[in-house]
């Protein structure tokens, strides 16, 4: 590194340059887009948790429950936040994402069972395929879903 470069780090400090970095990422709607998916992920299981671990509540409409608040939690937070969609707008936003949710379910269901049918362990799948399915429906959302 250059005098300059490390002058400039030693006057701000680290914690000032992960500061800003850290709002630098969180500006980019991508980021956002992760972090809510990850945070959806999170209310889902604890929900789940909640529901059968606590409650009791049947397994089947735990899981049930636990996946619309999930779900509920992504669309709203990504429309918000993610992607700063608002108006009146937010009927068709809703169709839209619930037509994407089916539509990974079915790609889910077929690219597991295909890259399984390949031979690939069933969980390796579902990880190529989640990861295959976050990229497109993050452009998906950003074009199409809440616009």
């Amino acid at each position: 590194m250059s005098d300059r470069v490390d002058n400039r780090l030693a006057s701000q400090g680290s914690p000032t340059l992960i500061v800003r970095a850290v709002g630098t990422l969180a500006r980019l709607s991508a980021v956002r887009f992760l972090l809510v998916g990850v945070t959806s992920l999170g209310i889902d299981a604890g929900t789940l948790f909640v529901l059968h671990g606590v409650l009791r509540l049947w397994l089947p409409a735990a899981t049930a429950l636990a996946y619309i608040t999930g779900l509920l939690f992504n669309f709203g937070f990504n429309r918000l936040w993610s992607f700063e969609a608002s108006g009146a707008a937010i009927g068709r936003h809703f169709f839209r994402y619930v037509l994407l949710v089916g539509a990974n379910l079915g790609l889910n269901v077929l690219l597991i069972s295909a890259l399984t049918g390949l031979g690939l362990f069933y969980l390796l799948a579902k990880v190529l395929c989640t990861s295959l399915l976050v990229v497109m429906n993050y452009f998906v959302s950003k074009k199409w879903i809440y616009t």
